[in-house]
């Protein structure tokens, strides 16, 4: 009975592979033996609140690689030891809007108090040196550049719709930008700013995005908008540029990751990426021009390829929503990081695409 047996087992496995159905199941098994998405290399704890704001410091050769954290108040992370360095409160405990670099050698933070401090990090020091008064306190995150030798900060005005240009010398505004009423002009709370350069020492454009869903670009010597376009439904959260390839990305409420260009001095909207689930908190382009990355509502953050938009990995680490990413600046390329912080207080820290 058991040689008959063995003799029938031995027939059927000869048949299962030319058996449309068997190939269809081991077609099946194999599409789905793609290489799940990495966990994170370290999760960062310890953060007084909501993460809103990230921002890495790796490029000081004589100086510690450091990730700066806003929440309540700034974190410095130590990337070696994994620990934070203690606490930076010059906000008077108001909450953290962004963070950023100026020089490599200057922390800006943007506080709900108002005001932007200049922290001095020169030689491990991390102590105020300076601080601006801004118009008012909205969703828009300030942006410094330099035009010439002067260097200057975009901020949301008190006006609707307006953009304070302020002189860091002097530390007061300088002028507006702000829609005419002729045509179509941008409606609504400036969200986000942006500026794009024609070359490496003068800006003369700055890219804006508005409440009603709307970018367009500032020509600041002349204070008029040379291009607008309608990219969003809802209120655009975010926005990204590469200078680069001349091609920005926007995040909204709405369930699209929008892409433009800017050919010959005007946007132009590019083939979007549609959202299973709606609303982005925060969107990066990586230095190297290969991916940009998401953080949603949905706890999720998206990593897509930024030629094509191509859909890379879904990364599932935090239990609310992702507010901010930034990419580290490490000289060695397989060193560099991608951080993500979350209103569920933590701080995901990933190597992706690396080589």
């Amino acid at each position: 009975g058991c040689v008959k047996l063995a003799k029938i087992l031995s027939s059927i496995s000869s048949l299962l592979p030319h058996c449309r159905h068997y190939q269809g199941l081991s077609l099946c098994c194999k599409s789905n033996m793609s290489r799940p998405p990495p966990d994170p290399v370290f999760v960062l704890r310890g953060s007084d609140g909501a993460v809103n704001c990230l921002k890495f410091r790796c490029g000081e050769a004589d100086s510690p690689r450091l990730l700066f954290s806003g929440s309540g108040k700034i974190h410095p992370w130590n990337l070696q030891t994994k620990r934070s360095m203690g606490v930076l409160d010059g906000h008077m405990s108001q909450g953290i809007l962004s963070l950023g670099l100026w020089d490599n050698t200057v922390l800006h933070s943007q506080g709900r108090d108002g005001t932007v401090a200049l922290w001095d990090l020169h030689e491990g020091r991390m102590d105020v040196s300076d601080r601006i008064q801004v118009p008012a306190v909205g969703f828009c995150q300030v942006e410094m550049f330099k035009q010439g030798s002067n260097g200057l900060l975009a901020a949301a005005g008190v006006g609707k719709a307006e953009i304070a240009i302020i002189d860091l010398k002097i530390k007061k505004p300088v002028f507006s930008l702000q829609p005419t009423s002729e045509g179509s002009p941008p409606q609504g709370m400036v969200m986000a700013v942006k500026a794009c350069s024609v070359s490496d020492s003068e800006c003369l454009q700055l890219l804006a995005a508005y409440e009603d869903g709307s970018i367009a670009i500032w020509d600041i010597k002349q204070r008029q908008i040379v291009s607008h376009l309608q990219v969003h439904t809802e209120p655009i959260l975010c926005m990204d540029y590469d200078q680069g390839q001349g091609k920005g990305v926007t995040g909204s409420a709405d369930n699209r990751l929008a892409v433009w260009s800017v050919k010959d001095g005007q946007l132009v909207l590019k083939p979007a990426a549609e959202l299973s689930n709606p609303g982005l908190s925060c969107v990066k382009i990586r230095d190297d021009h290969r991916i940009v990355v998401t953080g949603g509502w949905d706890h999720m953050i998206r990593v897509y390829g930024w030629k094509k938009l191509k859909s890379l990995a879904v990364l599932n680490y935090h239990t609310d929503t992702v507010q901010c990413v930034d990419f580290s600046n490490h000289a060695n390329p397989e060193d560099r990081l991608l951080a993500a912080g979350s209103k569920d207080q933590r701080i995901s820290l990933w190597s992706i695409y690396n080589q």
